[in-house]
């Protein structure tokens, strides 16, 4: 949440001093100096890679020259992105109170944040270097995120850790196909976590499958055609293809005309479907004419109306 909130108010290229505050936020860092200049896109590494606290401190300083008036934000963060059960004190997620969350709103959070190329692009990173004042080579970042290290499929997101907390992740990983979001708070240690998260990554995967939904071309409505007893299809323009729960409730809702005009194009657009999953919308899809109809001149529609009336006619003898 603290990166989120800086993303939006400062540019990952532009220098800024590190605060007298930064240094003195305690646990994990990135051995920040006071009065040192380092790039947003530096602190934003040391912040989601080390859970460097004072980079985090330091974030919240250069947005808002104070901790207290950015801990306001990210509370107003958190209320436009629905998370209820969460309240924020301080911008390094040290124990304090008042300072909690939940594993869905952590969830969500991870969800929000990988829509972020800027932050999806630090968070799957288990290693990585940046500038360090006064000395002749780099700081090492390392993450604690092991998961990373050890599993190729894995793309983020972040660890913690406090007394009050326990070991805690909300990890992200493509497996067997499927993305999953993994949220695990309370772990009694790194191995237990490690092993937790692989195992619902497993679990998940096997709840789910790549599932198509709404073959291409699958008629889904008829529309009346001028001066033709037959009917137009309407089809699906391509195929709705999702990674959804398996016995997932599927629907479909249809929006199309009952008539249309001519001419009339194949794959000419007439209307939408979408499909929704238990509830959730997964796609959607054009509804397009299956065949085409040319304009019919006033001879046809003369003998169109001939034809009409005689069947009429011989029906009733």
């Amino acid at each position: 949440m603290t990166v989120d909130v800086a993303l939006q108010r400062l540019d990952l290229d532009q220098y800024v001093t590190v605060s007298k505050r930064a240094p003195k936020a305690g646990e994990e860092s990135a051995s920040l100096r006071a009065g040192e200049r380092i790039k947003v896109s530096d602190l934003v590494r040391a912040a989601l890679i080390q859970s460097a606290n004072d980079a985090a401190a330091d974030l919240a300083d250069a947005v808002a020259g104070s901790q207290t008036k950015f801990v306001a934000l990210m509370n107003t963060r958190a209320r436009e992105l629905g998370l209820t059960n969460t309240h924020y004190t301080n911008p390094h997620g040290l124990d304090q109170p008042g300072h909690y969350t939940s594993a869905i709103d952590l969830t969500h959070l991870a969800r929000f944040a990988l829509r972020d190329p800027r932050l999806a692009g630090y968070v799957d990173h288990y290693t990585a270097t940046i500038p360090w004042a006064h000395h002749h080579y780099d700081r090492v970042l390392v993450s604690h995120n092991e998961l990373l290290e050890n599993y190729s499929w894995v793309y983020g997101v972040k660890t913690g850790w406090t007394d009050d907390a326990g070991y805690c992740i909300a990890a992200a990983g493509l497996w067997r196909g499927h993305h999953i979001l993994v949220t695990l708070l309370g772990e009694p240690d790194d191995a237990h976590r490690l092993a937790d998260a692989v195992a619902l990554f497993h679990w998940s995967a096997s709840q789910y499958a790549l599932q198509t939904v709404m073959p291409a071309g699958r008629v889904l409505a008829h529309a009346t055609v001028p001066y033709h007893d037959g009917k137009l299809d309407l089809v699906t323009s391509g195929a709705v293809t999702a990674s959804l729960r398996i016995g997932a409730k599927i629907t479909a809702k249809v929006t199309a005309p009952g008539s249309v005009e001519l001419p009339v194009s194949r794959g000419q657009i007439f209307g939408e479907v979408q499909v929704a999953a238990d509830g959730h919308a997964v796609g959607a899809r054009r509804l397009v004419a299956a065949t085409s109809y040319a304009k019919v001149g006033l001879v046809s529609k003369v003998g169109y109306q001939l034809h009409r009336a005689w069947h009429w006619l011989t029906s009733r003898l």
